[in-house]
């Protein structure tokens, strides 16, 4: 069966891809089908989003559709610097640079941390459009924001360089690629199990 995730995101379509072939979907991408429209998020969560995303892409390619999305919620900032779905939403910028994000995260650090540390939370969603019904999975995943800058830089994803791993004590861009696959395994075995479930 032939089922879209929606993502122009190479490395992720390559992981579901090789995940989700033994259940018999023929998992494509937005970029396989050709589609360059965004939808918009104007969601006020992460699982307003995917179902907004899941549903609309659905609704122009008519094959069962997925999408995710996610938010960042920090201890202890007050509730109107919370990032939530819009962590590039940076000094009234829509789409903050990675330096400007970099800045910006390591000064709510300095500011609400404790000895230049915040605990942090991706709060994350998957939502699956079929036969114009959607199903929905809510996970989450733990770290802690320091306001020391790892001089390693993952282009599109700065937070990596501010950002440790708990499990490892261990900032994300350190992780090798052993220890990333190994989180990720964990961390998806559920969302996994949740998208075989739903097609079976």
């Amino acid at each position: 069966m032939k089922v879209l995730f929606a993502t122009h995101n190479k490395a992720k379509m390559k992981y579901y891809q090789s995940e989700l072939e033994s259940v018999g979907l023929d998992v494509c991408s937005l970029t396989d089908l050709d589609i360059s429209y965004d939808v918009e998020e104007t969601g006020n969560t992460a699982q307003e989003n995917a179902i907004l995303k899941a549903k609309e892409y659905y609704d122009i390619v008519k094959i069962p559709t997925i999408a995710v999305d996610d938010s960042l919620e920090i201890e202890n900032i007050p509730d109107e610097l919370q990032p939530g779905t819009h962590v590039r939403r940076v000094n009234g910028n829509e789409r903050a640079s990675d330096k400007e994000m970099l800045e910006y995260y390591t000064s709510l650090v300095k500011k609400y941390g404790d000895n230049g540390k915040l605990n942090a939370c991706w709060k994350k969603c998957i939502a699956i459009a079929k036969d114009e019904k959607v199903e929905y999975y809510n996970f989450s995943s733990k770290k802690i924001l320091t306001s020391n800058i790892n001089e390693k830089l993952n282009e599109g994803y700065p937070l990596d360089s501010i950002s440790i791993e708990p499990e490892y004590n261990k900032y994300n861009v350190d992780l090798t690629a052993e220890e990333t696959l190994e989180l990720t395994e964990k961390k998806n075995k559920e969302l996994i199990e949740f998208i075989k479930n739903s097609f079976n």
